[in-house]
């Protein structure tokens, strides 16, 4: 499970959680933290290092550690404190691991596995804790699990709720239910927050939505009125769930509460905001929300940090592509498809993550290609021929990309779960990406693998998604009336959220009805589809079919010669009307819907000297601009703030817009 139960259980399970109650805070003045406690003794320089990481000054305790070590190399509490700050100060999970494997392998030499009462037991029931912990970060489960075990063995009281998520994440679903409802049965408050989160992530990844909805139901209004101060997880927890059943209104209303919560590691709801309004083409809300990612991820610890910076890129790269920028989305795509998240805050596949930054990657690549051959459509021969070059290139490296996709979606399990939008295995998929798997895979797969997930599903609403995936599927098969008779259905069902998958659908409908009825009969279904998402034609590489009408001179004829060469349009005596006047001196040319509606309108002034299929080009290029852009007004400025260009200081998304290899760029 993604940003919910799954992000909200690693945040009370996950590794700074278990030391959160070493670390009180920072305080000058270090005396309280280098006093020896009980069962936990050592020399001035180890104490002062241990109160350093205490008190929450990091790198100053690696420093004293390391310092430490070069005296003391036989110190496991240099090699402890140094593997803890390796943890939480730098993320550097490999190096901490080797640290504290370090520390127990010469505590356990000194004083044996079992110290008593006498000994230092506390350092041992530390580095037990925290071996389980960083292990927890490497999504090493099992190791984690044995760590838990050893210390229940020795010490009071046994750790039970957190066992449930390394349990949930080996697919031992029972057992992590149990432990779960021990945790929550057990009265204490701690146990009981985590336990309920975690039959709340058990339901979900399990299949069982609709029980999931209400554990994280009962889990929300369990800290409603508990008098536990509220944080996002909670929120996003229960936005997950929503989400999983089709209530995207209290999706929203819950992510919303959150952004206003107390900041709480891991989890972004500025992130699920951002994808739910991009799925309902609130571009605008969108933006805003894509902007404050960077800004709440800096406010993390370093080793959540970068525990989402995938998730971040892919709704990037999803918000530029529909917003008709696909460059910007495909420099995205690049780096994320080499550098991979860590998952071990979150249940989720990441079989997933990849599967949709690479269907993101091929159709972005895709999309760059149609934009080459339109941007020449007015010019000569050889700049065509070069374009379709450029295009010929693109197109090779997207079938790459869907290849990679197809290669991570050939499990049965994992295609199937693909459909079910909102499950598990499809929580984090945007319900218009998914039609791209009829090209990727053939339309007969999707077709059997739409028919298997639609008939174990008993989610209401979920007909409706299953309609427009398998439209997409029998219209490329050639059953027309069968694809129109589906289109129609989904269209009917899908809620205003959807409102990308019902643009979709409505460019189905219209092709699907030109093909079997003729172009009048469509064209009610063409401008449904401009009206709402415009550049959806263009993500299908499909063409308008569109009479023109342009009157002026020798420009005029080159514009509806160029109208005729572009993918975008099927020039001919039925269709949308293109009018408009065309001169040597000014042009202005619109596309008109069926019910008169004005769909976009390009314009073009000539310079002086400018060749004619020049100035028609440009024409063109604005004409094409204007009708698939999106329908809201989202100027240069307003998505060029998405580089961090109008922020002082380190740029937060430098990381995420940077191609692979590139540092991430200071402003002055």
């Amino acid at each position: 499970m993604r940003a919910s139960p799954a992000r909200a259980f690693a945040l009370v399970l996950g590794a700074a959680a278990l030391c959160a109650s070493w670390v009180v805070g920072a305080q000058d003045d270090l005396g309280a933290f280098t006093v020896a406690e009980p069962g936990a003794p050592g020399s001035p320089e180890e104490l002062r290092a241990w109160a350093l990481a205490r008190s929450g000054k990091l790198i100053k305790a690696r420093e004293a550690a390391q310092a430490l070590l070069e005296r003391h190399p036989d110190s496991y509490l240099g090699h402890f404190v140094l593997g803890y700050a390796y943890h939480y100060a730098e993320a550097n999970f490999p190096w901490a691991l080797y640290h504290l494997d370090d520390a127990l392998r010469l505590f356990e030499a000194r004083y044996g596995g079992r110290p008593g009462p006498e000994g230092p037991w506390r350092w041992h029931a530390r580095l037990l804790l925290e071996l389980a912990a960083i292990h927890g970060e490497l999504e090493h489960y099992e190791q984690r699990l044995a760590y838990y075990a050893r210390y229940n063995e020795l010490y009071d009281p046994d750790i039970v709720a957190d066992q449930a998520w390394p349990l949930l994440k080996l697919g031992r679903y029972d057992e992590a239910r149990r432990v779960a409802a021990a945790a929550v049965r057990s009265g204490d408050p701690r146990a009981v927050f985590v336990g309920l989160n975690a039959l709340c992530a058990v339901e979900f990844e399990s299949g069982n939505e609709l029980d999931g909805y209400e554990a994280c139901r009962r889990a929300l209004e369990h800290s409603r009125s508990s008098g536990r101060e509220m944080d996002t997880v909670d929120y996003t927890n229960f936005a997950e769930a929503a989400r999983s059943v089709f209530k995207l209104d209290e999706a929203e209303r819950a992510l919303l509460e959150g952004t206003r919560a107390p900041y709480a590691g891991y989890g972004n709801p500025w992130l699920d905001l951002a994808e739910l309004y991009i799925r309902g083409a609130r571009f605008a809300e969108a933006l805003d929300a894509l902007k404050e990612l960077p800004r709440y991820r800096l406010r993390r610890e370093p080793h959540m940090r970068e525990s989402d910076r995938n998730e971040s890129r892919r709704a990037l790269a999803s918000f530029y592509l529909v917003v008709g920028r696909p460059e910007e989305a495909l420099r995205i795509t690049d780096a994320a498809l080499v550098m991979p998240d860590r998952r071990s805050h979150a249940s989720r596949d990441p079989a997933q993550d990849e599967a949709i930054v690479a269907l993101l990657d091929r159709r972005a690549r895709l999309t760059v290609a149609e934009l080459e051959r339109e941007k020449t459509s007015a010019l000569g021969l050889m700049d065509r021929l070069g374009a379709r070059g450029r295009a010929l290139r693109l197109r090779v490296q997207a079938w790459t990309s869907g290849r990679r996709a197809a290669r991570l979606l050939a499990d049965d399990e994992r295609l199937v779960g693909f459909f079910r939008i909102g499950g598990a295995q499809a929580a984090i998929v945007q319900p218009w990406l998914v039609g791209e798997l009829v090209e990727v895979l053939g339309a007969g797969v999707v077709a059997e693998a739409v028919r298997r997930a639609r008939a174990r599903d008993e989610r209401p609403g979920a007909d409706a998604y299953y309609d427009a995936f398998e439209a997409e599927a029998v219209l490329v098969m050639g059953d027309e009336p069968r694809a129109l008779e589906l289109a129609e259905r989904a269209r009917g069902a899908l809620g205003l959220g959807e409102a990308l998958l019902r643009a979709r659908v409505d460019a189905l409908r219209a092709e699907a009805t030109r093909r079997a009825e003729g172009v009048p009969a469509a064209l009610a279904a063409y401008e449904a589809a401009l009206q709402q998402d415009p550049g959806v034609f263009r993500r299908l590489e499909w063409a308008i079919p569109v009479r023109v009408s342009l009157t002026g001179d020798d420009v005029a004829a080159e514009a509806t010669d160029a109208l005729g060469r572009s993918p975008r349009f099927e020039v001919g005596d039925e269709g949308l009307e293109v009018r408009g006047e065309v001169t040597a001196a000014s042009a202005r040319i619109c596309l008109h819907g069926a019910s008169g509606s004005v769909l976009g309108c390009g314009e073009a002034t000539p310079t002086p000297s400018e060749p004619i299929e020049v100035y028609a080009q440009h024409l063109i290029d604005d004409f094409h601009r204007q009708v698939f852009a999106p329908r809201v007004d989202l100027t240069q400025a307003d998505v060029g703030s998405l580089d961090g260009s109008n922020r002082v200081g380190r740029d937060p998304l430098g990381d995420l817009t940077a191609q692979p290899g590139e540092a991430a760029q200071t402003s002055p």
